[in-house]
């Protein structure tokens, strides 16, 4: 059985870059694992792979900032994986 997960993480971005910044990735998740996944990568301990990566997203106040809509991006595709 496939499990897939939404990762999410802060990003960093030069100084003269103003706000928040994240990072979202859509990962394979080993139905074995315990615990929460530190990391979005390959490496991180309870993935088997990761499936997409929407990275250097502002994170605004709404749900229609660049981090909101990738939100809703992952969430469609986890459903079309399941």
């Amino acid at each position: 059985m496939k499990r897939y997960k939404i990762l999410t993480a802060t990003t960093k971005m030069p100084a003269n870059c103003w706000g928040k910044y994240g990072k979202i990735a859509v990962a394979e998740v080993d139905p074995d694992h315990i615990g929460p996944i530190k990391m979005i990568s390959d490496r991180a301990r309870g993935v088997v792979r990761i499936v997409q990566v929407w990275d250097k997203l502002h994170m605004g106040s709404t749900s229609r900032s660049a981090f909101g809509r990738a939100m809703v991006e992952a969430e469609s595709l986890i459903r079309e994986l399941a």
